[in-house]
């Protein structure tokens, strides 16, 4: 018998790949603004693979790991962007 695949664990391995394709573009772009724009995305699509494993997982360490984790990397992007300068035209 062929055992199915954990929807949930399957979509979130997706959204970690995506994820590290996110962080490529932080680390390969040269412009400041695709930078911090790359690193938002990031911490957003990281955060719904985290709560994806935490469904697929069933424990709630998961989620409230990746709360803890997107909120300290919002918080550091946001401190970046206020004292490098801003996002002036």
């Amino acid at each position: 018998m062929v055992d199915m695949i954990d929807t949930w664990l399957f979509a979130a391995v997706c959204l970690f790949i995506l994820t590290a394709g996110a962080l490529v573009r932080v680390l390969c772009t040269k412009n400041r603004h695709d930078r911090y724009l790359a690193a938002m995305v990031a911490v957003t699509i990281g955060s719904s693979a985290g709560l994806v494993l935490s469904i697929a997982m069933g424990t709630l360490f998961i989620l409230e790991m990746t709360i803890v984790i997107a909120l300290l990397c919002l918080a550091g992007i946001i401190a970046r962007v206020k004292f490098s300068g801003g996002a002036g035209a």
